[in-house]
């Protein structure tokens, strides 16, 4: 079987887009694109015709870019996983087993991560510096998180969990995420909540793509996605302890808005069309007040 073309080993967004470039994976689009409908739509329509991963670079009224369609294809997948190109779903499925039922790998705490390249705290912080979509017109509004986390805590034993929750932009400084009943996150709220605290929360975008797909999958609870990741990459994830909220964060990240969650209150807030443009039924979300927020110099924005 036909080996992908020889790149640096992935451990960022970054070198996951150089290594699908490199492989013919990726189309980088000039042409100005609104972040209003049109990025969607445009993405939608790649992703049905299975087009390559799309990065596009001017988006209106923003100079980050914004990266979209990464894990569309199964041939996608191996590459973010660093695997031979022509694997099956099915055979990318066993050799993930087989990577993640070996000896957990913990993440490896470093000084100086490169998410914290630039800093915005307090009342300065605004959401909307960075150009998260709107996928369609019934939709609630934008959304800064469709392929990224959100990283809670287990205040008991320390815990960590990576949530693949969307976050909708809810206001200047304000995301919102419905955390589903039952879920990991919710665990942790939960414990919060008995306690009258509030909630560390994180929300991360743009990672290693072992992050997001460990944080996407099932594992038990008690398990670290980080070491799930760290499995699959067969060495430790760069992460860093946030001076903010204590939480434990991934180094390489691209941006990561950081609060606390009031495990008491609610926002109304418009679920996201899954598929077409449709009315979508209000929901209620956790709100994140964003008191910080990091990101890396000429940060990259990820979308679904």
């Amino acid at each position: 079987m036909k080996a992908p073309a020889k790149a640096k080993p992935i451990d960022d967004i970054r070198s996951y887009i150089a290594a699908l470039e490199l492989n013919g994976e990726l189309h980088r689009v000039t042409a100005e694109v609104d972040w209003k409908f049109e990025l969607c739509h445009v993405s939608k329509v790649n992703e049905e015709q299975k087009g390559p991963a799309l990065l596009y670079e001017n988006v209106k009224g923003y100079d980050i870019p914004v990266f979209t369609s990464a894990f569309t294809t199964s041939r996608r997948l191996a590459i973010a996983l660093e695997q031979d190109p022509s694997l099956s779903m099915s055979q990318l499925s066993k050799k993930w087993m087989e990577l993640t039922t070996k000896t957990m790998v913990k993440p490896k705490f470093v000084k100086n991560p490169q998410v914290k390249e630039n800093i915005i705290e307090g009342d300065a912080v605004d959401i909307n510096m960075f150009p998260s979509p709107w996928f369609y017109p019934d939709d609630g509004g934008r959304f800064f998180v469709t392929s990224g986390f959100l990283v809670t805590e287990d205040p008991d034993t320390g815990w960590t969990n990576l949530g693949t929750y969307r976050a909708q932009v809810l206001g200047k400084n304000i995301l919102g995420s419905q955390i589903i009943k039952g879920k990991h996150g919710d665990m942790h709220m939960k414990k919060y909540q008995e306690r009258g605290e509030l909630m560390p929360a994180a929300y991360v975008v743009g990672t290693d793509p072992v992050l997001f797909l460990a944080g996407s999958t099932l594992v038990s609870a008690q398990v670290d996605e980080y070491e799930v990741a760290g499995s699959l990459r067969g060495k430790p994830v760069e992460v860093f302890k946030s001076d903010l909220t204590g939480l434990t964060l991934p180094a390489n990240a691209e941006i990561i808005a950081e609060g606390w969650i009031d495990p008491n209150e609610l926002m109304g807030a418009g679920a996201p069309s899954a598929n077409a443009p449709a009315i979508t039924p209000a929901t209620r979300a956790r709100t994140i007040p964003s008191r910080c927020c990091a990101s890396r110099a000429s940060c990259i924005a990820t979308s679904r």
